[in-house]
């Protein structure tokens, strides 16, 4: 739905900006467009020892409701803002198996203005950081229904259990696809494209740089190809500092902790509908410790899939592994097959089957924590309104 008005104010303050640009405005009308989703889900789980449902909002593309505008200052410049909050109930990476309903959330996914040009696009605001999503690349269409190399997004909050039923780490203790810092109050560069080619830089709150190129194209003979690289680093985001930047707290672990991200991802659709990807991050710490008090210095993430698009079906087998997350030697891995069918362009059933697994997990005290395997289906619809 596309609504069109006048506002006055706003006129006057894109006056200001496009005096600093240099750029002379018109008067034109300012579109406004309501947009959101609900992306509803079930987790049916077996970790081994019990068995549970939960009815959840799927945290990986949560439910949500949102407004953007749009307007042009010249017909080289516009002006525009978005804002989106999510709207979920029963956060689905926070439900474990026998645990009761939580994770209910209203959260500030965007609130931007921003400025678009020859030249690029200048956001400034809540809004994606740099690096967000270079981890998911996919071009099958699974990415955030089930397949990918997402999992913790999914249900991070399934617990592992060991043969006596005790309960030990959650899954995403141990597993991530390290997909940089998410969204962020920040300033954000995006260059225009360059034969497919863009980079986009942001310096985010909290003294954290993000740095991502990426490229997306479509041959001659109808492959597409995209991928996402990127460098991270987290700066004082997770430190805790009081206002002469000195520790605020230097009893506890983590009070002074950091890292710097890199790799990326990549994939590929052909023709016949047949499309792959593949991924990998690494992340290395500084003055960052375990749940047990030992040192972790570094970490890495790595899956892969093979797809197939055809007709309003799409298919994924998949597999994914976190290293050195959880403990200085653990292993967490992913193990899948998911599919969607689009009912409408617009709405997207979908359904997942994961087998996972923990080897070399450690409980708080650094003694050994032998977990038994999880089996999990995941399954629900998305709408979209635009």
């Amino acid at each position: 739905m596309t609504i069109k008005a006048h506002y006055a104010g706003l006129a006057t303050g894109i006056v200001s900006m496009a005096t600093v640009l240099g750029v002379a405005p018109a008067a034109h009308a300012f579109d406004f467009k309501l947009k959101g989703q609900v992306n509803r889900a079930v987790i049916a789980s077996d970790n081994g020892k019990s068995t549970d449902a939960g009815l959840v909002d799927n945290h990986s593309s949560p439910s949500r409701f949102g407004f953007t505008g749009t307007q042009d200052v010249s017909p080289n410049l516009k002006v525009g803002f978005e804002y989106v909050m999510a709207l979920a109930t029963n956060t689905s990476s926070e439900y474990d198996v026998n645990g009761s309903q939580k994770g209910n959330a209203i959260e500030n996914r965007q609130a931007n203005v921003f400025f678009e040009g020859n030249y690029g696009k200048l956001t400034f605001g809540r809004t994606d950081g740099a690096a967000n999503s270079t981890s998911k690349v996919d071009l099958s269409g699974l990415t955030d229904l089930g397949g990918g190399s997402v999992v913790d997004d999914y249900f991070g909050g399934l617990s592992f259990v060991d043969g006596a039923g005790n309960v030990g780490p959650s899954l995403k203790n141990g597993y991530s696809n390290f997909d940089a810092l998410s969204r962020q109050n920040t300033v954000r560069y995006d260059t225009p494209s360059f034969a497919g080619a863009t980079l986009s830089v942001s310096y985010d709150q909290g003294q954290a740089i993000e740095v991502a190129p990426r490229y997306k194209h479509k041959f001659a003979n109808d492959v597409k190809v995209e991928a996402a690289l990127d460098y991270v680093d987290s700066g004082n985001q997770d430190k805790t500092l009081n206002a002469a930047g000195n520790f605020a707290n230097n009893s506890g672990p983590n009070r002074n902790s950091s890292f710097q991200e890199f790799g990326g991802s990549a994939s590929m659709l052909l023709p016949s509908g047949l499309n792959f990807f593949a991924q990998y991050k690494r992340r290395n710490y500084s003055n960052t410790f375990y749940t047990d008090g030992a040192s972790l210095d570094h970490a890495q993430s790595y899956s892969g899939g093979v797809g197939y698009i055809f007709g309003k079906n799409h298919v994924q087998a998949f597999f994914g592994q976190t290293d050195d997350l959880q403990s200085g030697n653990s292993q967490v891995r992913n193990y899948g097959v998911a599919y969607r069918y689009d009912l409408l362009k617009s709405v997207n059933m979908y359904a997942s089957y994961h087998h996972l697994t923990g080897d070399n997990l450690v409980n708080r005290d650094g003694s050994s924590f032998k977990a038994k395997n999880m089996n999990v289906v995941f399954a629900g619809v998305r709408a979209k309104f635009f």
